[in-house]
């Protein structure tokens, strides 16, 4: 009988818990992003793409196709910057890059998701890394 009732008593404890840890949670709010769009091209683009986007970083001779020259994006696209599809690329969704086969470049999109589990903060990432490519785009 005592080990009903204790069972009956936890029962109750976490069903009454439940809805206040759940409403807690929900409230919390994710740590704010600090990292700009040229410091997270920097740590996770620069070393194949180079320091200024053209596709020259120092592992660039190491990789069997040479990294895109990303300052000319737009100029490829008609004058227009993709961003959408570039977001998609980042992301690892959207059509695949025929040069980067079966991806040989690194997709960031779900690194950022385990670094940052909530997506506010990978959608305040990527969009900050995009408007820093965009910004390297000749004109």
């Amino acid at each position: 009988m005592n080990r009903i009732w204790t069972s009956l008593v936890c029962g109750i404890a976490v069903a009454v818990m439940m809805p206040a840890l759940a409403a807690q949670r929900s409230d919390a709010r994710p740590a704010e992003v600090t990292e700009t769009g040229a410091e997270t091209y920097t740590s996770h683009c620069a070393s194949c793409h180079g320091a200024s986007g053209k596709g020259d970083g120092p592992t660039a001779p190491s990789l069997r196709q040479k990294p895109a020259d990303l300052t000319t994006i737009a100029r490829r696209r008609g004058g227009e910057f993709p961003r959408a599809e570039i977001t998609d690329f980042v992301l690892g969704k959207g059509k695949r890059i025929g040069a980067h086969g079966s991806r040989d470049m690194p997709v960031w999109g779900p690194l950022f998701r385990e670094l940052n589990p909530a997506d506010s903060r990978v959608d305040v990432r990527v969009e900050r890394l995009l408007n820093y490519i965009e910004s390297l785009q000749v004109k």
